[in-house]
């Protein structure tokens, strides 16, 4: 009896005192049934919002990808002009592929600033305002998709 009082006692415990003991009783699970339900149209509305969010991160995915072989193509590019390896005869397919698709993309940054000759090399301007161009758009647009995302 005495034991049982100073057990019952024992409850209240101070804050530096350990409280695991407490924990799994104060811890356990809802059942299922305790649960709030969801109505058909909060699942559907549920369900198109996770649809459309799958689609905008693979969007995302995409443009980073499609980022990255513009870069290595424009890189390849500026590479090919900067060492004057376009004319040699080794490598005169692979630069007129390069040329041939990243002219396009070139185009519009021609007339900003013309080509700069350093000894016997050629620093292309254009180019490297495309890739600067087109990697702050794709950033731009791919944080907007993210935050679009992020709710």
């Amino acid at each position: 009896m005495i034991r049982q009082r100073r057990q019952s006692a024992n409850r209240h415990i101070f804050y530096d005192q350990t409280t695991d003991p407490m924990l799994p009783f104060s811890t356990t699970p809802m059942s299922h049934f305790a649960l709030p339900h969801e109505s058909w149209m909060q699942r559907i509305f549920r369900g198109l919002g996770t649809f459309f969010c799958t689609i905008i991160r693979k969007v995302n995915q995409l443009l980073a990808l499609a980022l990255t072989v513009l870069l290595l193509l424009l890189f390849a590019r500026f590479v090919l002009n900067f060492f004057h390896l376009s004319n040699s005869s080794g490598t005169a397919y692979f630069s007129y592929w390069v040329f041939f698709l990243s002219t396009p993309l070139v185009t519009p940054f021609e007339n900003l600033l013309p080509s700069l000759p350093y000894d016997s090399y050629t620093i292309e301007v254009p180019v490297l305002i495309a890739i600067l161009a087109y990697a702050l758009a794709t950033t731009i647009i791919r944080k907007f998709l993210k935050i679009l995302v992020a709710w």
